[in-house]
């Protein structure tokens, strides 16, 4: 292969490989007890995830090992990274009811089934990319990056206002930059109680079939290009690692339109998923 092919074809890889090295460094810094870190770098992953296709589209270098290598490394990043990052931050805090017995197996159920759906969710893309599309842009299920995305930036928020003293202070008094856009709001230690069930309810999400538009199919020029304003002030926030409570406002609010929309509009309840399996043929009629 001539060099510069090969070049071009390594260029994506490159990011990809580099959103999975955030991956892998926010599981030693949950390790480590750096809970705030390991988020932050979950986040990371998030906004390099974006990037790779891009870089393979604009070098006209997609591939099928391209595609193979950036689900693994979303299992990682947005699978296995945040279910632990969860699991050792609520393990911690005994005071919170996680640390031993039912509480325990509920924490490890709940990450657990997140990392599943997860790499189901990829599997179920890889799949189903592959197949013609038709009319609006959608995915089928919540994408892992939005899921994860959300979740993390939401733990983010949580740690940022949590009160001094309380169950779970992750440095929410100092070290965060900018503004604290909520004042001297704090979130009351029962929150953190919450956590597994959202993290259920975000893996049906993301096993599911329910429609959820693509940013890029949006029809309005200008609700696109507001979404682009707030997708690129993210990218500033998230590389400053400040203020997570106005980064959780696009992915959120993205998040409960789809889901909205995905109940309320007809045209999204018609819409009929590919299928996941391969076809079995007609069926042989027994004797």
């Amino acid at each position: 292969m001539p060099l510069r092919r090969f070049l071009r074809y390594v260029a994506p890889n490159l990011v990809t490989a580099m959103g999975m090295g955030f991956g892998l460094a926010s599981l030693v810094a949950s390790y480590e007890g750096r809970f705030v870190d390991a988020a932050w770098l979950i986040i990371w992953a998030v906004l390099v995830d974006r990037l790779d296709g891009l870089v393979a589209r604009s070098l006209r270098a997609t591939s099928d090992f391209g595609v193979q290598m950036d689900s693994f490394a979303d299992a990682i990043n947005f699978g296995v990274a945040p279910a632990f990052l969860v699991f050792v931050t609520l393990e911690h805090a005994p005071a919170i009811g996680f640390a031993g017995g039912t509480g325990r197996s509920v924490l490890l159920a709940a990450c657990g089934l997140w990392a599943l759906a997860n790499v189901f969710r990829l599997a179920k893309f890889n799949v189903v990319a592959e197949q013609p599309a038709t009319g609006l842009k959608v995915f089928y299920g919540v994408p892992t990056t939005l899921a994860a995305g959300t979740l993390v930036i939401w733990y983010l928020v949580l740690a940022k206002y949590a009160p001094p003293g309380g169950p779970l202070e992750l440095g929410g008094a100092a070290g965060w930059g900018g503004p604290r856009l909520l004042g001297g709001w704090t979130v009351p230690p029962g929150v953190w109680s919450y956590v597994p069930a959202i993290m259920i309810a975000g893996a049906f999400l993301m096993a599911s079939n329910l429609p959820i538009p693509k940013l890029q199919g949006t029809p309005n020029k200008t609700v696109l290009a507001l979404l682009l304003l707030g997708v690129g002030s993210g990218y500033v926030c998230g590389m400053l690692r400040t203020m997570p409570e106005y980064m959780a406002l696009l992915p959120s609010g993205w998040l409960v339109i789809s889901l909205v929309w995905g109940q309320l509009s007809s045209r999204a309840r018609g819409m009929t998923p590919p299928p996941i399996l391969p076809d079995p043929g007609p069926l042989r009629q027994r004797r």
